[in-house]
């Protein structure tokens, strides 16, 4: 039989889990009718108007390792003293000597930046060695 204080844990654990989706789907619920509200005053304005022509609008989670923009401006100091390009890991060093966080923390922001800043073509991806990705500058890549 399983000890009583993991039972105990494991309810406690569920009891919040089972809290949070009830928070959530009244969230959720408030949310809704607040779209209905400004879907109704959008018609009012516009009866022609489509409304399902209105995309969502892309919710990001802010790290809490870096300030707005501070892990994008490092990354490209980072490559600009490596000459332009440089791999994820060489990238995520530099960074974490810097600002002195572990590197495995910086790693997984510092590859998340650098694939955005490569899908809005600032970097080029190179391929691949032993320690990540390799990046280079758009502008040195041609």
């Amino acid at each position: 039989m399983a000890e009583s204080h993991v039972v105990s844990g494991l309810v406690a654990k569920r009891s919040e889990v089972s809290g949070l989706i009830s928070h959530y789907q009244h969230e959720i619920a408030r949310l809704q009718d607040d779209m209905q509200h400004l879907d109704a005053t959008i018609k009012l304005f516009d009866p022609e108007y489509y409304l399902r022509t209105i995309r969502a609008k892309q919710v990001r989670q802010h790290s809490r390792l870096f300030a707005n923009g501070e892990c994008h401006r490092l990354m490209l100091e980072a490559l600009r003293e490596m000459g332009g390009q440089g791999s994820t890991g060489e990238i995520a060093q530099r960074i974490h000597a810097r600002k002195g966080f572990e590197v495995k923390a910086v790693h997984h922001g510092v590859d998340a930046m650098l694939r955005r800043a490569a899908s809005s073509g600032l970097l080029v991806k190179g391929g691949r060695n032993e320690s990540g990705n390799l990046w280079k500058l758009a502008d040195l890549a041609q």
